[in-house]
Formats: C-alpha cells, sequence, structure tokens
C-alpha cells in the first residue's frame, strides 16, 4: 500500500515558506492499494496537484473520492480535480450528505456558475454515489 499526502490543512490553505516542510494544501490523501485501487481521503485544495499527477498516468483513471464532510476545506479541491473532466476516467464520488442537502447538490453548489465557470454535468469522468 502507497499513501500520500497531498494536503494537510484546515479551513484554508497555507502555502509559502512556513509551511514547506508539511504543504500548505487542504485535505487531500491519496492511497493506493498493492493491487492498484485507487482511493481520495477528502478533495481539498491539495487534490489539484493529485490530479495533475494523475493525469501524468497512461490510460484511464479509476479513482474513489470518499468525503469525509462537506466542509468547504474537504471539498475546494474537487472543481480542480483534473481526471474529473476526461471522458474514460472513472471517478467514483462517495460521501455524507451537507445540511440536508444531498452530496450532489452541494457539490454542484460550489460549480454554480456564479462561482466557478464548468457546471458539474459537464464533468465527463465522475460518478456521484
Amino acid at each position: 500500500m502507497h499513501v500520500r499526502f497531498w494536503g494537510t490543512r484546515g479551513s484554508i490553505a497555507t502555502p509559502g515558506p512556513g509551511t514547506l516542510r508539511f504543504g500548505g494544501n487542504t485535505s487531500c490523501v491519496e492511497v493506493t492499494t498493492d493491487a492498484g485501487a485507487c482511493f481520495i481521503l477528502d478533495c481539498g485544495t491539495g487534490a489539484r496537484a493529485l490530479g495533475a499527477e494523475l493525469m501524468r498516468r497512461k490510460g484511464p483513471i479509476a479513482a474513489t473520492i470518499l468525503l469525509s464532510h462537506t466542509h468547504w476545506d474537504h471539498i475546494q479541491g474537487f472543481p480542480f480535480f483534473a481526471p474529473l473532466f476526461m471522458p474514460g476516467n472513472r471517478i467514483t464520488v462517495c460521501g455524507p450528505e451537507g445540511s440536508g442537502r444531498s452530496l450532489r447538490e452541494v457539490l454542484s453548489g460550489q460549480m454554480e456558475f456564479t462561482y466557478f465557470p464548468v457546471e458539474i454535468d459537464q464533468l465527463r469522468g465522475r460518478d456521484l454515489a
């Protein structure tokens, strides 16, 4: 098993010289099993760099994003996770409802045109569970 921390901060990303050792991105952990299954624990700002790394690998990407909860620092990187945009990738997203709204409603809320130029229905590599 391989574990890599792409983000460990809470509430707000804090890039800069003071966070070089442990990183400045919010919560995002990649876990790859010996069999090659990829699990992503939370999708904070660290998900952008993880997505870029996964896109450098050959072949379609299959991964499961497990969201612990839907606070901003745990979902903020979701719209910037590049594998979600590529047809042929299979990204399954699992997580709890957020304040009485479905997971899909919470994630698409942060991707409304008022806040983000791409809406959730334009993502070609995702499956919201």
